[in-house]
């Protein structure tokens, strides 16, 4: 019993300091832990979007009647495929980049860029989307000139 009456309240004391440290501490790794998370998860979108990019592109091109559509097509033509838009800017003829040694002089290419647009992320108040993922296709197409 003279054991009791001796302590002074060491332990409240040192419960009262390492208590906030640690509540400090597990604030910082749960804080540290959500940004990882949404972190992670915005590349993971991203991500998936990239692979949307792509197959939209892929579709496009071999579609049937693609090389009419391309060759018809002018600056704004747009194209879709599922949520990815791409839009059409054209170059004009420029000599083929694939064919080094041609045979003419004859040949010329048209060139047309294709731009893609995909939105992706979280949708904001005023319905549109906090990320957009863009990827740009050139394509020619080899025609007789004057």
């Amino acid at each position: 019993m003279n054991n009791l009456h001796r302590q002074r309240g060491i332990a409240l004391f040192s419960a009262l300091l390492i208590l906030p440290l640690l509540l400090a501490l597990g604030l910082v790794v749960m804080t540290s832990t959500f940004l990882g998370l949404k972190m992670t998860d915005a590349r993971v979108l991203q991500g998936g979007s990239n692979i949307l990019l792509n197959s939209a592109a892929t579709e496009i091109m071999n579609r049937s009647g693609s090389a009419q559509s391309f060759a018809s097509s002018t600056n704004g033509t747009t194209f879709s495929y599922k949520s990815v838009t791409g839009s059409v800017e054209g170059y004009g003829e420029i000599n083929c980049k694939r064919r080094i040694k041609a045979s003419g002089n004859n040949f010329k290419c048209r060139y047309l860029q294709v731009n893609f647009e995909h939105s992706f992320g979280r949708v904001k108040t005023d319905g549109t989307r906090w990320a957009i993922n863009t990827m740009s296709v050139g394509i020619e197409q080899p025609v007789i000139s004057k």
